[in-house]
């Protein structure tokens, strides 16, 4: 009984062990579950704050391309990247944002978060500027590396750089390079304080992706820039086409105009030439009557309206002859050479619709002529319209003066050629150049190269014409210095 009371005593002291070492056990598993509980309390924790910071981020990039859109002022742009860069990363110096010139060889300072710009101006290479410039992605920089960088700095372009800063010098930085493809804009560089710890290797992309978007920016404002110039460019293309083409609209109606009045005028002349003959002889007839007349005869009075009748027509007669002679006071002294370079702008932009180009070589020490301006200029449109006419397929065309004497008394010519590479002139059709209405052109009037000899025949002068088919023309106006323009 007594060995029974024994066993039984070890067995409930062997069982009382085996919970105490199971509560041991389960004592020690729940605190590795708490410590488990904890460590992924604070993992998750960090995992929260690494997402908001993520989210602040985006949400920095969202508002630098909300600034994009509402704006086109690439200015106030640069100014938010700046801004919104220092809320991206917090605990910051600065930031700075660099352009480079056209050349490419020189960075300046565009933006930066203090409002500072225009300096410092540094070389791609030197500096952080300079390196972020350079590099083809965005990089951490830190260390030996940064201290590098700002020792490349003179001590003028440091206390610059400084001064846009709000603490020197950075612990860190963040470059990031602004490109496009291939084309390097500028850079941007962000600035640490003195924690080392506080720019993490996880906000370089943001830092990319901050320049990317900047380097949108800049590159839509310079196309847009570029095309307002071209558009202003076009502009004022179309508005002097349009105003070369109106005076050379004007000028060839004034040249029609003017071939018409004057095939008027001719065959005016013509009638009153022909008139004039049996008039004087009409008028001369009753000159003698009125001789063998008594002087009290009531015929008289027929006679006298007879010869006021005829006395008005042979001023009609004068009239109508005067109608195709130049009129005397549109006299002027006139520098040809100023009038041909008039004339060759006037036709500059039909020139080039027809792929002619066109060179001169004026005679420097020209006199000027006594001469109607407007008929010579009339004269002188005439014959290179032609000669753009001549060449269809383009062509050279080339206008030249020169001072000669052409005779034994040593009388002083200015002579203008007109000389084109075009399809040249049939030799049987140069006998009829001059007559009114002859011509070649299936819309031509056939006056234009009448008028124009008439008008230098008048003047004293007179128009040569050279021509080989297939190789060109030459037409040669000669106008004398020492007279002026002679009577119809």
């Amino acid at each position: 009984m007594k060995q029974q009371s024994v066993s039984s005593r070890r067995q409930r002291a062997r069982s009382a062990n085996g919970q105490r070492d199971e509560i041991a056990h389960l004592r020690a598993e729940l605190m590795a579950a708490y410590a488990r509980i904890a460590e992924l309390d604070a993992q998750l924790a960090a995992s929260i704050q690494q997402t908001r910071l993520v989210n602040e981020r985006l949400n920095t990039i969202l508002t630098v391309s909300a600034a994009l859109l509402i704006t086109h002022e690439i200015d106030t742009v640069m100014q938010v990247v700046v801004r919104e860069a220092v809320h991206l990363f917090p605990d910051t110096s600065g930031a700075l944002l660099f352009l480079v010139d056209q050349g490419g060889m020189r960075l300046r300072l565009a933006a930066s978060s203090s409002g500072q710009t225009g300096v410092p101006v540094l070389r791609p290479g030197q500096g952080l500027a300079g390196r972020a410039f350079l590099s083809p992605r965005a990089m951490l920089i830190a260390g030996p590396a940064l201290e590098d960088a700002l020792s490349e700095l003179s001590e003028t372009q440091s206390a610059q750089e400084r001064s846009a800063l709000t603490y020197w010098p950075p612990s860190s930085a963040l470059l990031a390079p602004l490109r496009i493809e291939d084309t390097r804009l500028g850079a941007l560089v962000v600035y640490g304080n003195q924690n080392p710890h506080l720019i993490h290797p996880r906000d370089i992309p943001f830092a990319q992706a901050l320049a990317d978007l900047t380097a949108v920016a800049i590159a839509e404002h310079r196309q847009r820039t570029r095309a307002a110039s071209l558009q202003r460019d076009l502009d004022q293309t179309q508005s002097l086409h349009a105003e070369a083409q109106a005076r050379l609209n004007a000028a060839q109606a004034q040249l029609l105009q003017s071939a018409k009045l004057a095939a008027v005028g001719e065959l005016a002349a013509s009638v009153a030439h022909e008139i004039n003959n049996p008039l004087y002889a009409a008028r001369n007839s009753l000159y003698l009557v009125e001789q063998d007349m008594p002087p009290d005869a009531p015929q008289r009075h027929f006679l006298t309206i007879a010869q006021n009748e005829l006395g008005r027509i042979a001023r009609i007669i004068t009239r109508m002859r005067d109608f195709y002679r130049p009129a005397r006071d549109e006299l002027e002294l006139t520098e040809i050479n100023d009038l041909l370079a008039e004339t060759i702008e006037l036709v500059q932009t039909h020139l080039r619709h027809g792929h002619v180009t066109v060179t001169a070589s004026f005679c420097p020490n020209l006199p000027p002529l006594v001469a109607h301006p407007d008929q010579l200029r009339q004269v002188f449109l005439n014959l290179m319209l032609n000669a753009c006419d001549a060449m269809p397929n383009g062509g050279q065309l080339h206008i030249s003066t020169e001072l000669s004497c052409r005779n034994e008394r040593d009388e002083r010519w200015v002579v203008i050629a007109v000389r084109d590479t075009g399809v040249g002139i049939n030799p049987e059709h140069m006998p009829h150049l001059f007559e009114p209405f002859y011509t070649t052109k299936p819309q031509g009037t056939g006056l234009g190269l009448a008028i124009s000899a008439h008008i230098v025949t008048q003047h004293g002068g007179h128009i040569q014409v050279e021509s080989t088919p297939g190789v060109g023309s030459t037409f040669t106006v000669l106008l004398p210095v020492d007279r002026g323009v002679e009577e119809a």
